[in-house]
């Protein structure tokens, strides 16, 4: 469906009382189109009426308009490791705006400082692994050997 017939629907959603849907739409919209800080702010807006700070603090999160309180709700909600997967904001795109550059920042840091430690970690975890099935393939090598003596003693 398109963006303006998805847009349509949650302001009928809206007009009749119905946030959940309206929701559930703009919800759809910003996995849609998740650089889109306009359908973010309007996501934001729909949960400030709802009186949900915490999420329209995460959806306001990159407007320079942002209330203070919300931001704060969000932040106290998201620990800083947790908050750029909350935004839902795709690694590797540039933020806009100056204020959803400055905001993103540091959770962009964060995130690629916690990704060297997490990929040695795997290695590691590869590395054990496969010691592990040459072990077992060892252990299995060497049972095979020994039936094969047994049985090749049972027939001669």
């Amino acid at each position: 469906m398109a963006k303006s017939d998805l847009m349509d629907r949650v302001t009928t959603d809206l007009s009749r009382g119905h946030t959940y849907p309206a929701i559930q739409r703009m919800h759809s919209l910003v996995a849609a189109h998740p650089t889109d800080l306009d359908l973010r702010r309007r996501l934001a807006v729909i949960y400030r009426a709802t009186g949900n700070a915490v999420e329209a603090g995460r959806w306001s999160y990159l407007d320079e308009a942002a209330e203070p309180d919300e931001l704060a709700a969000f932040e106290t909600s998201f620990p800083p490791h947790r908050r750029l997967e909350a935004l839902r904001w795709p690694v590797g795109v540039p933020a806009p705006t100056d204020a959803s550059r400055e905001r993103l920042a540091p959770l962009l840091a964060l995130a690629t400082a916690a990704q060297a430690p997490a990929s040695q970690a795997a290695r590691r975890s590869r590395r054990l692994q496969t010691a592990a099935a040459v072990a077992v393939l060892g252990v299995l090598a060497a049972l095979a050997v020994i039936g094969v003596r047994t049985v090749a003693e049972w027939i001669f």
